[in-house]
């Protein structure tokens, strides 16, 4: 007798085991669409600093890609186990509480260092370089006197790599 699968009840149960899941899992839908943001918004960043474009994809490593995605998952799970436990002790407000503190906090991360892979991208940008210092919290470095000697140096760097 030959075995077959039959993937119309494969889908039926993979959507009755997941329904009741995400339906629990609902009220974190929100930072879960913010941390996924995030995360392309430093992907982004990470593929301009690597100099990969839609033309050039010379520089793309998917181990490095790969390495992204696991640290996204493991963000999602530490947000989806706290959620769970603390909503299971009763808890709905601290849970989300919760939740959007640790979201907050891996955003953060994120915008960081995809500001950071930016500023790599394009060094000459001052724009760039005060988002990233004021994002930081820091401010001295945010400022004029600090910037300039920083743009003179990367413009003779640049200078001397265009004359190699």
């Amino acid at each position: 007798m030959e075995k077959m699968i039959n993937w119309e009840h494969l889908r039926l149960l993979v959507i009755s085991f997941c329904s009741p899941l995400l339906g629990y899992l609902t009220p974190t839908k929100g930072f879960i669409v913010a941390l996924t943001i995030a995360f392309g918004f430093n992907i982004f960043a990470g593929l301009r600093a690597d100099g990969i474009s839609i033309t050039c994809c010379e520089n793309f490593r998917m181990r490095k890609f790969l390495h992204a995605l696991t640290e996204l998952g493991v963000y999602l799970v530490v947000l989806l186990n706290v959620f769970t436990v603390l909503r299971l002790c009763g808890d709905e407000d601290a849970a989300v509480f919760a939740v959007k503190s640790i979201t907050y906090i891996c955003i953060y991360v994120y915008m960081c260092n995809g500001l950071r892979n930016l500023i790599a991208a394009y060094p000459l940008s001052v724009a760039l370089r005060v988002v990233y210092y004021i994002v930081r919290f820091e401010f001295t470095r945010a400022m004029p006197s600090h910037w300039k000697p920083i743009i003179e140096r990367m413009g003779k760097e640049i200078d001397t790599h265009k004359n190699d």
